[in-house]
């Protein structure tokens, strides 16, 4: 993400890979709404984790930090990823 690497940042994540915010459940996003939505809040705006503390528990990562991209927006990072087989499979915004 710090280099906005489009093509590898789209790598790392799996064909059925699904996106959420823990407080809006009905916001989830998977298939192709999850890539529209990897597109415009991340790729298009070079969404990245400023100073990243990554914690791994099995198949789930923990990223905290500074999430903050070049439309002016930051905001604490506490994101829940999972992954299988080496891509990620479920990306949840979580909130203290």
């Amino acid at each position: 993400m710090k280099n906005n690497n489009e093509e590898q940042i789209r790598a790392v994540f799996a064909d059925n890979a699904s996106q959420e915010y823990e407080r809006w459940y009905k916001r989830k996003n998977s298939g192709d709404r999850f890539k529209s939505w990897l597109e415009s809040d991340i790729i298009n705006v070079h969404g990245q984790v400023i100073e990243p503390v990554l914690k791994m528990t099995g198949n789930q990562v923990v990223v905290t930090g500074t999430y903050k991209n070049n439309d002016g927006y930051s905001s604490p990072a506490n994101f829940l990823l999972v992954v299988e087989q080496r891509k990620i499979v479920s990306w949840t915004m979580r909130y203290d």
